[in-house]
């Protein structure tokens, strides 16, 4: 899908698809593609002589960087929110005196809607700088979205913080946790390779002129930058926290269950040796011999059952005294 922008010295002039008007002297057009057709990719390379293959092949870089300077073309590794979720996307900047040309590899409602507020917001009046202004002000949009990304990441480890802190109800999920501090690293090396671009910008490394006051405002978003890349290492120290708690939890949940076992294994220890000495006379007066102590003897079966009940006593006694019953 193929949106554009003309700005001439009265007014702003919006088109759909391939029959856009090239721009003519003091004239700016600002072009907008999504998951941009073959065909419309062709057009680009004739009508701006371009070169097809960043074109189609921007999508494989892992971090935002830049290609040329003449025309000024750069990938920006971006994030957004949709639908309560962050999500990552590659942009393609093409900028030269006339035009800007972006491109996206997939619809997303998000830079469609970027697109357009910003055309109704760029002043008429800047006419020679609408380039630098129309850039500004979508990398600033787009640079400001990050917060609303790195809100939800923090929100995200709180909910594992508080996981973590249920005490023999952990429902955490490691590879969560773990998924999360690498999306968080990654984040900050895109964020650092942004931050050089908007740097070389602001410091006149590309075709852009930029007088004090516009380098200014590039320099605002840089700072941003830096400060959304401490943001997002200040949530990877506390994910490492929150796992720290997590293993800390597990080890005193398994101290315990060993705790409890040892418990168990010592009361049912205490009460074999209780049972084993009654146990063991009762056995030898079962035997079949003749003659046994007290056998023949009037009242010897209770002299017994007395030795027995007293060996119990006192085995019961001795760990009851020791803290194993």
């Amino acid at each position: 899908m193929l949106k554009s922008a003309l700005f001439k010295k009265q007014k702003v002039i919006n088109a759909e698809g391939l029959n856009y008007s090239l721009p003519k002297d003091r004239e700016f057009i600002w072009l907008f593609l999504s998951k941009p057709t073959d065909e419309e990719l062709n057009k680009l390379v004739k009508d701006f002589q371009l070169d097809l293959k960043v074109l189609k092949n921007y999508t494989k870089a892992t971090h935002s960087k830049r290609y040329t300077i003449k025309p000024f073309q750069f990938v920006f590794v971006d994030y957004f929110m949709d639908k309560g979720s962050f999500k990552s996307t590659k942009l393609l900047f093409i900028l030269e005196k006339q035009f800007l040309i972006t491109i996206v590899s997939q619809h997303h409602d998000y830079y469609h809607d970027l697109f357009e507020r910003i055309v109704k917001e760029v002043d008429k009046k800047h006419n020679g700088e609408t380039s630098i202004y129309l850039l500004y002000h979508f990398l600033e949009e787009d640079t400001e979205e990050n917060y609303d990304v790195l809100a939800n990441t923090e929100a995200k480890i709180v909910h594992l913080e508080e996981s973590a802190l249920r005490l023999g109800k952990s429902n955490v999920n490691v590879r969560e946790i773990i998924s999360l501090k690498r999306e968080l690293f990654l984040m900050t090396r895109r964020f650092w390779a942004s931050a050089k671009i908007i740097f070389a910008i602001k410091k006149g490394l590309t075709p852009l002129v930029l007088n004090p006051d516009n380098a200014n405002l590039f320099d605002d978003i840089y700072h941003t930058f830096q400060h959304q890349i401490d943001i997002a290492m200040a949530q990877k120290e506390m994910l490492s926290d929150a796992l720290q708690v997590h293993t800390a939890s597990i080890s005193n949940e398994l101290a315990t269950l060993s705790n409890n076992m040892n418990k168990t294994v010592k009361f049912l220890t205490a009460l074999t040796v209780i049972v084993m000495v009654p146990t063991l006379i009762a056995s030898i007066y079962g035997m079949n011999f003749k003659y046994l102590p007290l056998a023949n003897m009037d009242g010897g079966f209770y002299w017994m059952l007395g030795i027995m009940v007293l060996s119990l006593g006192l085995s019961a006694g001795y760990f009851l005294k020791k803290d194993w019953l």
